[in-house]
């Protein structure tokens, strides 16, 4: 998973970089040029695929919840 920032009066935009290093550039530039204030409109966002949105990583929460909810009805009947 990657992030970027934008900043929106500057149209400044990070390049997909870690967490960590995209939240540093983002504090490098407000620090540069937007003297320590945070600018009215920005953006800091992740690559990452919404759960809602991504069907194959719904159907495998699916099928852990089916094992789970069988292995404790295994146990319960035990």
């Amino acid at each position: 998973m990657a992030w970027r920032y934008e900043c929106g009066p500057c149209a400044v935009t990070t390049r997909w970089l870690p967490k960590d290093q995209a939240a540093a550039k983002r504090d490098e530039h407000r620090t540069t040029v937007h003297a320590g204030l945070i600018p009215k409109v920005e953006v800091f966002e992740s690559n990452a695929r919404p759960i809602a949105k991504d069907p194959a990583a719904l159907r495998m929460w699916a099928v852990i919840a089916a094992v789970c909810l069988l292995a404790w009805l295994i146990q319960a009947m035990r």
